[in-house]
């Protein structure tokens, strides 16, 4: 009898081994599915670092005011075009004099903010994408009879979800409505299942 009992012991180990092992693979596999199918938006495909070339952006010596021993103006109207800018989330590219000075602000380069917008429909998309296949790990892993499977899809799928929330957290309200739903609807399917038992 106690040889039978260190027996099953020693399968329930092996089973929790493979099952967390084997779950590792499923969230990496499905990563790189995802990641595969919708590609995450790339950054030099939004802001070309030429655009600043021969440009010695946020130089102090370049936006000193005159009189400072500089010899450069660095005007109103210039600090007004950057506020400008930066307040709608661009980067400011200057045009200068043969001198080096600062002329004025001659575009508004907005990469980084049409990046920024991109990557977050792009973190939104993919935290429901997560969230889905999460979902279905985790109502199949509760069906399923084999432990060996339940230990490999319910922290899968719960993986997958976290993974997902944790990219959108701008998004704080849909992501805790989503949450919320995935929560009492595993409980729910939990207690139904071991209800049963």
């Amino acid at each position: 009898m106690p040889e039978k009992r260190k027996q099953a012991g020693r399968t329930l180990a092996l089973i929790i081994i493979l099952g967390v092992f084997i779950a590792a693979m499923v969230i990496s596999l499905s990563n790189l599915t995802v990641d595969y199918i919708y590609e995450r938006p790339v950054y030099e495909k939004f802001c070309n670092s030429s655009v600043y070339l021969g440009e010695p952006y946020g130089s102090p010596a370049l936006k000193t005011p005159a009189g400072t021993g500089c010899g450069c103006n660095y005007s109103q109207q210039i600090q007004d075009q950057e506020a400008s800018c930066t307040s709608s989330k661009g980067v400011p590219v200057y045009d200068y004099y043969e001198t080096g000075c600062i002329k004025s602000v001659k575009s508004c380069n907005m990469c980084q903010k049409n990046y920024d917008d991109t990557m977050r429909i792009y973190n939104h998309n993919v935290f429901f994408i997560f969230a889905a296949i999460g979902f279905l790990m985790i109502v199949i892993g509760l069906f399923l009879e084999s432990l060996l499977l339940q230990i490999i899809l319910l922290p899968a799928g719960a993986w997958l979800v976290i993974e997902g929330s944790v990219g959108n957290f701008n998004e704080k309200l849909s992501v805790i409505i989503c949450f919320s739903l995935l929560i009492i609807s595993a409980v729910y399917l939990a207690m139904k299942k071991l209800g049963k038992k």
